[in-house]
Protein backbone atom coordinates (compact mmCIF):
# COMPACT_ATOMS: atom_id res chain seq x y z
CA UNK A 1 0.00 0.00 0.00
CA UNK A 2 0.93 3.84 -0.08
CA UNK A 3 0.27 5.49 2.55
CA UNK A 4 0.87 9.13 3.43
CA UNK A 5 1.96 10.50 7.22
CA UNK A 6 1.81 13.76 7.90
CA UNK A 7 3.36 14.09 11.32
CA UNK A 8 3.99 17.26 13.98
CA UNK A 9 7.68 15.99 14.56
CA UNK A 10 10.98 14.25 12.61
CA UNK A 11 10.82 11.26 15.02
CA UNK A 12 14.60 11.38 15.31
CA UNK A 13 16.35 10.58 17.44
CA UNK A 14 13.97 7.57 18.62
CA UNK A 15 15.00 8.49 21.82
CA UNK A 16 11.43 8.27 24.85
CA UNK A 17 8.02 9.34 24.15
CA UNK A 18 6.11 9.67 20.38
CA UNK A 19 9.87 10.15 18.96
CA UNK A 20 10.33 6.53 19.30
CA UNK A 21 7.27 5.06 19.00
CA UNK A 22 6.78 6.95 15.73
CA UNK A 23 10.09 5.97 14.08
CA UNK A 24 9.69 2.15 14.91
CA UNK A 25 6.28 2.06 14.20
CA UNK A 26 7.61 3.96 10.65
CA UNK A 27 10.03 1.82 10.49
CA UNK A 28 8.33 -2.00 10.63
CA UNK A 29 5.08 0.08 8.47
CA UNK A 30 7.98 0.68 5.93
CA UNK A 31 8.68 -3.42 4.93
CA UNK A 32 4.91 -4.19 3.90
CA UNK A 33 4.31 -0.38 2.40
CA UNK A 34 5.79 3.07 0.48
CA UNK A 35 5.81 5.43 3.33
CA UNK A 36 4.78 9.49 2.17
CA UNK A 37 6.24 11.52 5.33
CA UNK A 38 5.32 15.09 5.03
CA UNK A 39 6.18 16.37 8.96
CA UNK A 40 6.82 19.77 11.05
CA UNK A 41 10.35 19.78 12.61
CA UNK A 42 10.02 21.24 16.08
CA UNK A 43 13.05 23.40 17.33
CA UNK A 44 12.76 22.26 20.95
CA UNK A 45 13.83 18.92 19.53
CA UNK A 46 15.82 19.30 16.85
CA UNK A 47 17.52 22.66 17.58
CA UNK A 48 20.20 22.60 14.44
CA UNK A 49 20.47 21.95 10.68
CA UNK A 50 23.14 19.21 11.43
CA UNK A 51 20.77 17.18 13.71
CA UNK A 52 18.26 17.51 11.09
CA UNK A 53 19.94 15.95 8.05
CA UNK A 54 20.77 13.54 10.61
CA UNK A 55 17.17 12.56 10.93
CA UNK A 56 16.33 12.96 6.85
CA UNK A 57 18.57 10.75 6.48
CA UNK A 58 17.75 8.00 8.90
CA UNK A 59 13.77 8.71 8.17
CA UNK A 60 15.07 8.51 4.45
CA UNK A 61 15.75 4.67 4.74
CA UNK A 62 12.39 4.09 5.65
CA UNK A 63 10.27 6.34 3.65
CA UNK A 64 9.59 6.43 -0.18
CA UNK A 65 9.25 10.30 -0.12
CA UNK A 66 10.31 12.78 3.30
CA UNK A 67 9.45 16.55 3.66
CA UNK A 68 10.28 18.51 6.44
CA UNK A 69 8.81 21.72 7.35
CA UNK A 70 9.39 23.92 10.30
CA UNK A 71 7.16 25.84 12.62
CA UNK A 72 6.75 29.55 12.14
CA UNK A 73 6.47 30.49 15.49
CA UNK A 74 9.23 28.51 17.24
CA UNK A 75 11.77 31.09 15.01
CA UNK A 76 9.93 34.04 16.48
CA UNK A 77 8.74 34.21 19.81
CA UNK A 78 7.47 37.69 19.48
CA UNK A 79 4.75 35.57 17.10
CA UNK A 80 4.69 33.08 19.36
CA UNK A 81 3.36 35.29 22.30
CA UNK A 82 0.84 37.03 19.77
CA UNK A 83 -0.32 33.18 18.59
CA UNK A 84 -0.98 32.79 22.46
CA UNK A 85 -2.79 36.00 23.42
CA UNK A 86 -5.04 36.08 20.18
CA UNK A 87 -5.85 32.40 20.68
CA UNK A 88 -7.82 33.52 23.77
CA UNK A 89 -10.37 35.07 21.51
CA UNK A 90 -11.25 32.00 19.18
CA UNK A 91 -13.19 28.56 19.73
CA UNK A 92 -9.81 26.59 17.84
CA UNK A 93 -7.28 25.35 20.22
CA UNK A 94 -3.65 27.27 20.14
CA UNK A 95 -2.04 23.65 19.15
CA UNK A 96 -4.32 23.44 15.70
CA UNK A 97 -3.31 27.35 15.08
CA UNK A 98 0.51 26.44 15.60
CA UNK A 99 0.73 24.27 12.88
CA UNK A 100 -1.46 25.78 10.62
CA UNK A 101 1.38 26.68 7.23
CA UNK A 102 0.49 27.32 3.77
CA UNK A 103 3.60 25.46 2.64
CA UNK A 104 2.07 22.12 4.17
CA UNK A 105 -1.07 22.52 2.06
CA UNK A 106 0.48 23.62 -1.21
CA UNK A 107 2.92 20.12 -0.31
CA UNK A 108 -0.42 17.84 0.73
CA UNK A 109 -2.03 18.99 -2.56
CA UNK A 110 0.94 18.27 -4.95
CA UNK A 111 0.98 14.38 -3.55
CA UNK A 112 -2.11 14.03 -3.70
CA UNK A 113 -2.02 15.19 -7.14
CA UNK A 114 0.71 13.25 -8.09
CA UNK A 115 -0.14 10.21 -6.23
CA UNK A 116 -2.58 7.68 -5.88
CA UNK A 117 -2.43 6.98 -1.98
CA UNK A 118 -4.22 3.89 -0.13
CA UNK A 119 -4.80 5.79 3.18
CA UNK A 120 -3.68 9.34 5.06
CA UNK A 121 -2.53 8.87 8.50
CA UNK A 122 -2.52 12.13 10.36
CA UNK A 123 -0.17 11.91 13.81
CA UNK A 124 -2.19 14.16 16.20
CA UNK A 125 -5.14 16.03 16.89
CA UNK A 126 -3.37 19.14 15.99
CA UNK A 127 -3.14 18.44 12.42
CA UNK A 128 -6.70 17.06 11.94
CA UNK A 129 -7.78 19.97 9.59
CA UNK A 130 -5.08 18.50 6.99
CA UNK A 131 -7.30 15.02 6.14
CA UNK A 132 -9.78 17.84 4.99
CA UNK A 133 -7.94 18.12 1.87
CA UNK A 134 -8.35 14.16 1.01
CA UNK A 135 -11.92 13.87 1.49
CA UNK A 136 -12.10 10.42 -0.84
CA UNK A 137 -9.33 8.86 1.28
CA UNK A 138 -9.74 6.31 4.26
CA UNK A 139 -8.14 8.09 6.82
CA UNK A 140 -6.76 7.37 10.46
CA UNK A 141 -6.39 10.01 13.42
CA UNK A 142 -3.61 8.99 16.08
CA UNK A 143 -3.98 10.14 19.38
CA UNK A 144 -0.33 9.75 21.50
CA UNK A 145 -2.83 10.33 24.44
CA UNK A 146 -6.25 12.04 25.29
CA UNK A 147 -4.64 15.67 24.90
CA UNK A 148 -7.48 17.55 26.42
CA UNK A 149 -7.35 15.04 29.59
CA UNK A 150 -3.39 16.01 29.44
CA UNK A 151 -3.92 20.16 29.52
CA UNK A 152 -7.01 20.07 31.89
CA UNK A 153 -5.22 17.41 34.73
CA UNK A 154 -1.71 19.86 34.26
CA UNK A 155 -4.01 23.17 34.92
CA UNK A 156 -5.38 21.33 38.09
CA UNK A 157 -1.90 21.29 39.02
CA UNK A 158 -0.69 24.63 38.11
CA UNK A 159 0.23 27.10 40.94
CA UNK A 160 0.25 30.43 38.82
CA UNK A 161 -3.36 31.30 38.62
CA UNK A 162 -3.24 33.24 34.92
CA UNK A 163 -1.47 29.91 33.60
CA UNK A 164 -3.53 27.47 35.41
CA UNK A 165 -6.83 29.64 33.54
CA UNK A 166 -5.25 29.79 30.46
CA UNK A 167 -4.51 25.98 30.22
CA UNK A 168 -7.81 24.95 31.64
CA UNK A 169 -9.45 26.93 28.72
CA UNK A 170 -7.31 25.07 26.02
CA UNK A 171 -8.25 21.91 27.98
CA UNK A 172 -12.29 22.52 26.90
CA UNK A 173 -11.55 24.03 23.75
CA UNK A 174 -8.94 21.05 22.55
CA UNK A 175 -11.89 18.31 24.63
CA UNK A 176 -14.45 20.19 22.26
CA UNK A 177 -12.34 19.79 19.01
CA UNK A 178 -11.48 15.95 19.62
CA UNK A 179 -15.69 15.39 20.02
CA UNK A 180 -15.92 17.03 16.61
CA UNK A 181 -13.62 16.37 14.37
CA UNK A 182 -12.97 12.05 15.62
CA UNK A 183 -15.77 11.25 14.24
CA UNK A 184 -14.61 12.53 10.79
CA UNK A 185 -11.93 9.91 10.17
CA UNK A 186 -12.27 6.08 9.80
CA UNK A 187 -10.27 5.22 12.30
CA UNK A 188 -8.87 6.60 15.46
CA UNK A 189 -5.84 4.69 17.14
CA UNK A 190 -5.20 5.68 20.91
CA UNK A 191 -1.89 3.65 22.46
CA UNK A 192 -4.34 2.13 25.24
CA UNK A 193 -7.85 0.65 26.21
CA UNK A 194 -7.92 3.33 28.97
CA UNK A 195 -7.68 6.16 26.15
CA UNK A 196 -9.79 4.13 24.24
CA UNK A 197 -12.12 4.10 26.78
CA UNK A 198 -11.96 7.67 27.89
CA UNK A 199 -12.79 8.91 23.72
CA UNK A 200 -15.54 6.89 23.97
CA UNK A 201 -16.93 8.48 26.97
CA UNK A 202 -17.35 11.59 25.10
CA UNK A 203 -17.53 10.72 21.39
CA UNK A 204 -20.52 9.16 19.64
CA UNK A 205 -20.11 6.89 16.30
CA UNK A 206 -16.34 7.28 16.10
CA UNK A 207 -14.40 4.10 15.79
CA UNK A 208 -11.34 3.54 17.99
CA UNK A 209 -8.25 0.88 17.65
CA UNK A 210 -5.85 0.60 20.55
CA UNK A 211 -2.03 0.09 19.00
CA UNK A 212 0.04 0.33 22.34
CA UNK A 213 3.20 1.24 22.85
CA UNK A 214 6.24 -0.86 22.58
CA UNK A 215 9.94 -1.31 23.08
CA UNK A 216 13.29 -2.37 20.97
CA UNK A 217 13.33 -6.22 22.65
CA UNK A 218 16.86 -6.73 20.49
CA UNK A 219 18.17 -3.09 21.69
CA UNK A 220 17.21 -3.15 25.11
CA UNK A 221 18.23 -5.99 27.22
CA UNK A 222 19.47 -7.29 30.46
CA UNK A 223 23.02 -7.20 31.04
CA UNK A 224 25.67 -5.20 33.32
CA UNK A 225 26.36 -5.32 37.17
CA UNK A 226 23.58 -3.81 39.57
CA UNK A 227 24.40 -1.00 41.93
CA UNK A 228 21.64 -1.94 44.72
CA UNK A 229 22.20 1.81 46.30
CA UNK A 230 21.51 3.18 42.59
CA UNK A 231 17.74 4.60 41.81
CA UNK A 232 17.34 5.98 37.63
CA UNK A 233 14.27 7.96 35.67
CA UNK A 234 14.78 8.90 32.07
CA UNK A 235 12.44 11.24 30.70
CA UNK A 236 12.95 15.12 28.79
CA UNK A 237 12.23 17.59 31.28
CA UNK A 238 10.14 19.58 28.63
CA UNK A 239 7.38 17.06 28.95
CA UNK A 240 5.13 18.84 32.04
CA UNK A 241 4.71 14.95 33.62
CA UNK A 242 7.89 14.12 33.63
CA UNK A 243 9.17 17.97 35.77
CA UNK A 244 6.40 17.20 37.63
CA UNK A 245 7.22 13.64 38.43
CA UNK A 246 10.61 14.63 39.06
CA UNK A 247 9.97 17.74 41.46
CA UNK A 248 7.39 15.79 43.07
CA UNK A 249 10.20 12.71 43.91
CA UNK A 250 12.80 14.95 45.13
CA UNK A 251 11.07 16.75 46.79
CA UNK A 252 8.51 14.47 48.77
CA UNK A 253 9.59 10.72 48.21
CA UNK A 254 13.30 10.70 47.84
CA UNK A 255 14.21 12.32 51.41
CA UNK A 256 11.83 9.19 53.27
CA UNK A 257 14.49 6.65 51.42
CA UNK A 258 17.12 8.78 52.60
CA UNK A 259 16.05 7.90 55.62
CA UNK A 260 16.30 4.69 55.47
CA UNK A 261 19.06 4.62 53.12
CA UNK A 262 21.54 7.28 53.49
CA UNK A 263 24.09 6.12 50.55
CA UNK A 264 21.47 6.09 47.98
CA UNK A 265 21.74 7.71 44.74
CA UNK A 266 18.76 9.35 42.29
CA UNK A 267 20.46 9.48 38.54
CA UNK A 268 17.89 11.63 36.29
CA UNK A 269 18.01 11.30 32.56
CA UNK A 270 16.39 13.67 30.40
CA UNK A 271 16.53 16.37 28.17
CA UNK A 272 16.92 20.41 29.35
CA UNK A 273 16.58 19.80 33.08
CA UNK A 274 14.91 22.77 34.74
CA UNK A 275 15.83 25.24 37.47
CA UNK A 276 13.70 23.78 40.03
CA UNK A 277 15.74 20.29 40.29
CA UNK A 278 19.02 21.78 39.47
CA UNK A 279 18.40 23.69 42.96
CA UNK A 280 17.56 20.29 44.83
CA UNK A 281 20.76 18.73 43.04
CA UNK A 282 22.74 21.37 44.84
CA UNK A 283 21.16 21.23 48.07
CA UNK A 284 21.44 17.18 47.57
CA UNK A 285 24.60 16.12 45.75
CA UNK A 286 23.30 12.43 45.97
CA UNK A 287 20.95 13.72 42.70
CA UNK A 288 22.77 12.72 39.96
CA UNK A 289 21.47 15.59 37.01
CA UNK A 290 23.09 14.17 33.71
CA UNK A 291 20.83 15.70 31.23
CA UNK A 292 20.47 14.16 27.94
CA UNK A 293 22.46 10.80 26.75
CA UNK A 294 22.94 9.49 23.58
CA UNK A 295 22.42 5.66 25.03
CA UNK A 296 20.17 5.33 28.23
CA UNK A 297 21.15 1.97 28.32
CA UNK A 298 24.10 2.12 30.93
CA UNK A 299 22.33 3.93 33.94
CA UNK A 300 19.42 1.70 33.43
CA UNK A 301 21.47 -1.66 33.80
CA UNK A 302 23.08 -0.07 36.67
CA UNK A 303 20.30 0.77 38.98
CA UNK A 304 18.89 -1.24 41.77
CA UNK A 305 15.40 0.27 40.70
CA UNK A 306 13.71 2.38 38.05
CA UNK A 307 11.03 4.72 39.43
CA UNK A 308 8.42 6.15 37.29
CA UNK A 309 6.45 8.39 39.99
CA UNK A 310 4.24 10.12 36.55
CA UNK A 311 1.10 11.90 38.31
CA UNK A 312 -0.60 13.58 35.46
CA UNK A 313 -1.64 10.53 32.72
CA UNK A 314 -2.44 9.90 29.09
CA UNK A 315 -1.23 7.02 26.55
CA UNK A 316 1.69 4.74 27.88
CA UNK A 317 4.87 4.55 29.12
CA UNK A 318 7.66 3.66 26.66
CA UNK A 319 9.81 4.63 29.64
CA UNK A 320 8.64 1.17 31.41
CA UNK A 321 8.52 -0.29 28.57
CA UNK A 322 12.36 -0.03 27.99
CA UNK A 323 12.88 -0.44 31.72
CA UNK A 324 11.20 -3.99 31.27
CA UNK A 325 12.55 -5.07 28.42
CA UNK A 326 16.38 -4.54 30.59
CA UNK A 327 15.17 -7.02 33.04
CA UNK A 328 14.45 -4.20 35.44
CA UNK A 329 12.44 -3.68 38.79
CA UNK A 330 10.01 -1.18 38.24
CA UNK A 331 8.61 1.27 40.96
CA UNK A 332 5.68 3.37 39.78
CA UNK A 333 2.71 5.40 40.74
CA UNK A 334 -0.62 3.62 39.29
CA UNK A 335 -1.14 6.70 36.73
CA UNK A 336 2.78 5.97 35.77
CA UNK A 337 2.03 2.45 34.31
CA UNK A 338 -1.63 2.90 33.30
CA UNK A 339 -2.53 1.33 29.96
CA UNK A 340 -0.20 -1.57 30.37
CA UNK A 341 -1.05 -5.09 30.81
CA UNK A 342 0.89 -5.64 34.24
CA UNK A 343 0.04 -7.49 37.22
CA UNK A 344 1.00 -5.55 40.48
CA UNK A 345 3.68 -7.57 43.01
CA UNK A 346 4.54 -9.53 39.88
CA UNK A 347 6.35 -7.42 36.99
CA UNK A 348 5.68 -4.24 39.03
CA UNK A 349 5.23 -2.40 42.54
CA UNK A 350 2.75 0.33 42.84
CA UNK A 351 2.91 3.06 45.17
CA UNK A 352 0.51 6.28 45.42
CA UNK A 353 1.64 8.25 48.35
CA UNK A 354 4.88 9.18 49.07
CA UNK A 355 5.64 7.03 52.03
CA UNK A 356 4.03 3.99 50.08
CA UNK A 357 6.30 4.74 46.92
CA UNK A 358 9.34 5.08 49.46
CA UNK A 359 8.61 1.95 51.12
CA UNK A 360 8.37 -0.33 48.03
CA UNK A 361 11.80 1.38 47.04
CA UNK A 362 13.37 0.62 49.63
CA UNK A 363 12.11 -2.98 50.06
CA UNK A 364 13.39 -3.52 46.17
CA UNK A 365 16.62 -2.20 46.77
CA UNK A 366 17.18 -4.28 50.61
CA UNK A 367 15.91 -7.62 48.62
CA UNK A 368 17.92 -9.13 45.90
CA UNK A 369 15.80 -11.56 45.31
CA UNK A 370 12.77 -9.62 45.02
CA UNK A 371 14.65 -7.48 42.09
CA UNK A 372 15.52 -10.85 40.19
CA UNK A 373 11.74 -12.07 40.00
CA UNK A 374 9.88 -8.55 38.86
CA UNK A 375 12.86 -8.02 36.17
CA UNK A 376 12.14 -11.50 35.05
CA UNK A 377 8.86 -11.15 34.69
CA UNK A 378 8.68 -7.74 33.13
CA UNK A 379 11.28 -9.24 30.58
CA UNK A 380 9.03 -12.02 29.42
CA UNK A 381 5.68 -9.37 29.35
CA UNK A 382 7.28 -7.39 26.79
CA UNK A 383 8.75 -10.45 24.50
CA UNK A 384 5.17 -11.67 24.60
CA UNK A 385 3.29 -8.57 24.09
CA UNK A 386 5.25 -5.34 23.43
CA UNK A 387 8.18 -5.91 21.17
CA UNK A 388 8.03 -2.81 17.85
CA UNK A 389 7.83 -6.21 15.51
CA UNK A 390 4.40 -7.50 16.97
CA UNK A 391 2.80 -3.98 17.30
CA UNK A 392 3.55 -3.13 13.87
CA UNK A 393 1.78 -6.54 11.92
CA UNK A 394 -0.86 -4.98 14.55
CA UNK A 395 -1.53 -1.81 13.02
CA UNK A 396 -0.46 -3.36 9.28
CA UNK A 397 -4.00 -5.65 10.09
CA UNK A 398 -5.29 -2.29 10.75
CA UNK A 399 -4.49 -1.05 7.47
CA UNK A 400 -5.54 -3.89 5.12
CA UNK A 401 -8.91 -4.30 6.80
CA UNK A 402 -9.62 -0.50 6.17
CA UNK A 403 -8.87 -1.11 2.63
CA UNK A 404 -11.04 -4.11 2.28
Amino acid sequence: MKILIISHFLPYPPHGGSLQRNFNLIKETSKNNEIYLLTFTQRKLIPDEKNLNAGIKALGEYCKYLKVFKIPTDYNRIKWYLLLFLNLFSFIPYSVWRFESKAMIREIKKQLKNNRFDIIQIDTIALAQYANFASDLPKILVHQNVESSLLLRRSFNEKNPLIKLYLFLQGRKLRKYEKKVAGKFDVNITVSELDKKEFEGFTTDTRFEVVPNGTDIKYFTPKGKIDSRNLVFVGGMPWYPNKDAMIYFCSEVYPLIKEKMPDVEMHIIGRSTRQELQRISRDDKSIKLHGYVNDVRHYIHRAGAYVVPIRIGGGTRLKILDAFACGKAVVSTSVGCEGLDITPGENVLIGDSPSEFADRVVNLLKDERLRMKLGANARKLVMEKYSWEKIGLLQDSIYQGMVK
